[in-house]
Formats: C-alpha cells, sequence, structure tokens
C-alpha cells in the first residue's frame, strides 16, 4: 500500500495558473474569493501571492480579473489602525490572545479574529513581538532546531485534526506545536515537507510489511549479529502504521465516530484489537483508531 499526496506535482507559472482556473470553475459565481479558492484549490494562496506578487495579480495573470470582488482587507486594517490609539491596538491583540485560549499569538490569529492585521501592528510598534511584550503576552520562539521526527510527529497530530494534509498556515495554529517556518527551514519548502512526510509513511510501512531477518543455522547463531526484532512483535507504532490506520478509519473513533475535524478536544489513539500484552501483533489488521474515552474505556478487553 502506497499513499500518495493530493498537491501540486509542478509549480510552475503555467501550471499554478491552470489550479487557479480550476478551482474557478469549481467554485462558479461572479467572483472568486480567497476562502472559495482555498476549499477547493491544492494550492495555497500564499503561494500565489508570491509569485505573482499580490491575490489581484494571480487572477489577471489567470485572466480571470473579473472576479476579484474590489475588497483590500489589508488597507482597511491599516486605515483603521490609524484611527486607533496605541492602548486600544494592545487590548485589541488581548481580545485574541483570549480567543484563541493561548499565551502568545502569531499573525495569523490576526487574520482571523482581530479587526487589524499584523502589518498594522508593525508599523505602529516596529514588530509583532514588540506589541506581545507591551501586552503582556508570551513572544513567540523562533530558531529553535526540531528534529526530523518532532516535526512528523506534529504534522500527523495537525493531519488528523483536520483529517487532511494541513495548509501551511494552520501549522502556526493549535494543535500544532511545531510552527510553519521549521518545515520550509529544512525542506525548503512546505510542500517538499509534506512530501518528505510522505515518503517517510511509505518507508515506514515498507518496512514493517518486510520479511525479518532470521539466522538460517543454529549451531552458528552465537557467531551472527543479533537479528532485528521483527516491527509486529514492537508495541511502539511507527508513525507511517499509525498514519495509515488513521487515515484508513477517515481519521475518526471506529467505535463512536468521533472525530478531532468535527468535535473540539477529541484525541485519537492508534489501538491495538487483539492487545498486545496477551500477544497481539502490531500489524495493520489488528489496529484501529479509537478516541481516548472508547480506547481508555477498553482497557485490556478483547472486543
Amino acid at each position: 500500500m502506497k499513499f500518495e499526496l493530493d498537491r501540486l506535482a509542478d509549480y510552475s507559472d503555467d501550471a499554478l495558473l491552470a489550479e487557479l482556473r480550476r478551482a474557478a470553475e469549481i467554485a462558479g459565481g461572479s467572483k472568486l474569493t480567497v476562502a472559495e479558492f482555498s476549499k477547493h484549490s491544492n494550492v495555497g494562496v500564499t503561494t500565489l501571492r508570491r509569485r505573482f506578487g499580490s491575490w489581484p495579480a494571480a487572477l489577471e495573470s489567470a485572466g480571470l480579473s473579473h472576479l476579484y470582488n474590489n475588497i483590500a482587507p489589508a488597507t482597511k486594517s491599516r486605515t483603521l489602525a490609524r484611527t486607533m490609539s496605541d492602548d486600544q491596538i494592545i487590548d485589541e491583540v488581548r481580545r485574541v490572545a483570549r480567543i484563541v485560549g493561548r499565551s502568545s499569538i502569531v499573525a495569523e490569529d490576526l487574520r482571523l479574529h482581530a479587526c487589524i492585521g499584523a502589518d498594522a501592528i508593525r508599523n505602529r510598534f516596529g514588530s509583532l513581538k514588540a506589541a506581545l511584550r507591551i501586552a503582556g503576552l508570551v513572544e513567540t520562539a523562533h530558531g529553535r532546531r526540531y528534529l526530523d521526527e518532532e516535526c512528523f510527529e506534529n504534522l500527523l497530530r495537525v493531519w488528523t485534526h483536520y483529517g487532511r494534509p494541513p495548509k501551511h498556515r494552520e501549522m502556526s495554529l493549535s494543535p500544532s506545536e511545531v510552527g510553519p517556518k521549521a518545515y520550509t527551514s529544512r525542506w525548503g519548502t512546505w510542500n517538499k515537507a509534506l512530501h518528505a512526510f510522505v515518503e517517510r509513511v511509505n518507508a515506514d510501512i515498507q518496512d514493517v510489511q518486510s520479511t525479518p531477518f532470521v539466522v538460517p543455522i543454529e549451531k552458528y547463531r552465537a557467531q551472527w549479529p543479533a537479528a532485528p526484532v521483527d516491527e509486529r512483535d514492537k508495541r511502539d507504532i511507527r508513525l507511517g502504521l499509525r498514519y495509515t490506520v488513521l487515515k484508513r478509519d477517515h481519521f475518526k473513533c471506529v467505535l463512536c465516530g468521533a472525530s478531532p475535524a468535527l468535535t473540539t478536544g477529541i484525541q485519537l489513539h492508534v489501538d491495538h484489537i487483539f492487545p498486545f500484552s496477551k500477544g497481539g501483533k502490531t500489524e495493520i489488521s489488528n489496529l484501529r483508531t479509537l478516541c481516548e474515552a472508547c480506547n481508555l474505556g477498553k482497557g485490556a478487553r478483547i472486543e
């Protein structure tokens, strides 16, 4: 079994514009908003903005300038910010922190919840970090070097949360604990980071499915290196195998149907059907997705 990523393989200008036209055709209507495009496209709007300069410029390059809705949120944000005092802006920053329930916020939080944007705040205070410091919030940490394993585990957590490949901007939001810059710094682009994750998943699946090494001649066993333990005899479930089970079960609890994409606070686990403690194997046929409540209620029972 091999999984493929539902994203563009070609990121040339022509491919991006073709994807923009495809999304516009699916969306229909007399206008194409960023939200509608994100709903139907396999590429992020940030990629288009970086490549063509702006969202309107991308539409114009695709021959779709008539679909632009002529709304300029950034301009409105700057205009509103000019009418606000420093204290009012800081109060807005604190309000957004309360909404997201964190001791720190990022630019994406402001875009989703604030009446002004991060650029307007930077223009007033010099940087978003400076505004956070004045607001008594925790400054976002930058520069930490995450291990590949930490990045992949975090990506699996966010993928499970949404039930689909997460977008670059969503890595700044809960439940992600590793920011998007860590991925682009490590792999060059967000798309390459996703492909690296898929390659890791497929490599794990291949290792689990491979035939374990067996020493052929008993009398020479002591002279041979110890045979690797069969992956099926390990309690720990590899990242790739966990992803495979979660995807097979549609990122939902197979007993109650709970899903983090639908209900806040749901935690999913990959569980042995026939308990490992009773001889159950760590293989896909003996694994299933359970929510935390169903998994704790099951214990070591065989169901």
